[in-house]
């Protein structure tokens, strides 16, 4: 999948380009969209091109996760069965999408759906969850920050990860670089340096079966070193293990099977 990590900008976008839908108290819904069982050999796959969006034996609770943006930990209520029903999605969004802030409009769109053709009811609420807040380490960032109003356009990629235990930023701020933290530690990560602009990086680090980041086969990272050892060592940035607030997500009823297309 793909890191969306710029959330500010997205809503900015998502708000003016739904306007249209809330003009009317109407929340966006795809103009067509076809769901069927899957067949369980083909491949397992999300994919969006302009204003389409398909999948291909996907489980229903990833729909779910898509949907609302949030990571499974953090999804409450869910039935045994959520992850082990899979279904092929064909949904085609107005011509009108805007370009700009799809993915949110969409990902509303894909709440619609659930909620019409799997009776989906959920709600967010805040629980008192195991956290990391993200601060400055004794000796300050180990990075140059720049304005990001004087950069180039911000890459359509900011982070890459070619191996496993290599890391790569450009452009990047650290509430962006918390939250890429927060999705693949499998812990909310709390943006707390206080630090405004934006920097290049490269952190490096050995993965364990506790911070496994993904990507591809074969490690380029540091021996012994862990992620939390390269975050300060590195980056002059540090991770403290706290309890707070997280928001998450409650399921309060989803439907096995969907109504008819």
């Amino acid at each position: 999948m793909y890191i969306e990590d710029m959330k500010l900008r997205f809503s900015c976008f998502a708000a003016l380009a739904g306007s249209a839908w809330l003009a009317f108290g109407q929340a966006p819904e795809f103009e067509v969209a076809a769901i069927k069982p899957a067949d369980p050999s083909a491949t397992i796959s999300m994919n969006r091109s302009a204003n389409r969006f398909t999948t291909s034996n996907t489980s229903l609770e990833m729909l779910v996760l898509w949907a609302y943006d949030f990571r499974g930990d953090r999804v409450f209520g869910k039935p045994n069965w959520l992850d082990s029903v899979r279904y092929d999605v064909v949904a085609k969004a107005p011509e009108e999408t805007p370009v700009m802030g799809a993915i949110p409009l969409m990902r509303r769109m894909m709440q619609s759906l659930l909620a019409t053709r799997f009776k989906l009811a959920a709600h967010r609420e805040t629980r008192e969850l195991p956290m990391y807040v993200m601060v400055v380490g004794r000796t300050g960032p180990k990075f140059h920050l720049a304005d990001a109003a004087e950069t180039a356009v911000t890459p359509r990629n900011p982070f890459s990860m070619t191996m496993r235990g290599r890391l790569n930023g450009t452009q990047v701020s650290t509430a962006m670089l918390a939250k890429v933290l927060s999705d693949q530690l499998g812990n909310a990560v709390e943006d707390q340096t206080g630090l405004k602009g934006v920097f290049d990086f490269t952190l490096q680090w050995s993965p364990d079966t506790e911070t496994q980041f993904r990507g591809t086969e074969g490690g380029g990272g540091q021996a012994g070193v862990s992620i939390f050892a390269a975050i300060q060592e590195q980056l002059g940035l540090k991770l403290e293990s706290r309890k707070g607030p997280v928001e998450v997500l409650v399921i309060d009823h989803i439907e096995r099977t969907p109504t008819e297309n």
